[in-house]
This record gives C-alpha cells, structure tokens and sequence, in this order.
C-alpha cells in the first residue's frame, strides 16, 4: 500500500474521529444512547445473555447511534442552508428524527424479549443481590451518568 493511500485512510480516522467527538460534546441525545448502551451491556453481562443476544445488543447500540450521528448530520446542513422558516427542512429533520425513534423503538422490543422474556434481567438482579458491592458500585455511577448526559461538552 502506498504512503498516500495510507495517509488518506488515516486522515478518513481522524475525521470520523472528529465527527464522533463533535456528537458526542454537542449532541446530548447520542450521549443519552451512549449512557444506554453502558447499562444495557453492564445488565447483559450480569445477566449473562448468550453470544447472540449480546451480538444483536451491538448490532442495536450501533444502528441507534448511527442513526443518531446521521440526525445530527443531516440537522447541522438543514440550518446551514436553511434561511429563515423552510417547511421542507423541517420535514427533512423531522423524518431524520423518526429514523432514530424508529431504532430507538427496535432497540427496546429487542431489549424486552432478551431481559424480560429470555429472563436475564432476573439473573441480573440475583447477580447484583448476591454482590451488594457491585449493586453500591452501579448506583454510584448514576450521577456521574446524569452529569455526563446533561453536562458534558456544555460551554461554562
């Protein structure tokens, strides 16, 4: 591979790399998803759900979050290109909105049928009963999770 093929993938990283970072301090929703995603994994791993079930828990995590990152993309060109009120830049948000409420809705039926119906949300809590110090340890972080959604990458 040639130093400027190598350098262009590079530079394609880093300007991913960009755009998550640019979600993730400006876009208070996909940290809400971000948020998600830690517990649900932390209940998954307590909950000791199979190989599967943990792969179509990525798989929801990942298309959530794309989603979302796709929100905020086509949000940021609609503004910079709407002047003034324009009806079909809202209803461009508005439908890019949807696209996530509607992996966001998916995400939760897969959720229901792997804790609820497969029941390792059960065996998450006879994992967290029979571990106090772990139960202290997950509440401990809830308000760090609250800051982090509310809070971070807000300009003081």
């Amino acid at each position: 591979m040639s130093k400027s093929r190598i350098r262009k993938l590079h530079e394609s990283f880093l300007h991913a790399f960009r755009g998550l970072r640019l979600c993730i301090t400006g876009e208070r929703n996909f940290r809400v998803h971000m948020t998600a995603a830690f517990y649900v994994t932390a209940a998954a791993l307590m909950g000791r759900v199979s190989a599967t079930e943990a792969a179509v828990l990525c798989l929801c995590f990942g298309l959530t979050m794309g989603a979302e990152l796709m929100n905020t993309a086509v949000e940021r060109l609609c503004d910079k290109t709407a002047r003034g009120y324009d009806s079909m830049v809202k209803d461009a948000k508005d439908i890019a909105a949807a696209a996530v409420f509607v992996c966001a809705a998916a995400c939760v039926a897969v959720g229901f049928f792997v804790f609820l119906v497969h029941g390792a949300l059960l065996t998450a809590l006879r994992f967290l009963a029979a571990r106090l110090w772990l139960l202290m340890l997950m509440i401990v972080t809830v308000p760090a999770a609250v800051w982090f959604v509310f809070f971070f990458g807000r300009k003081q």
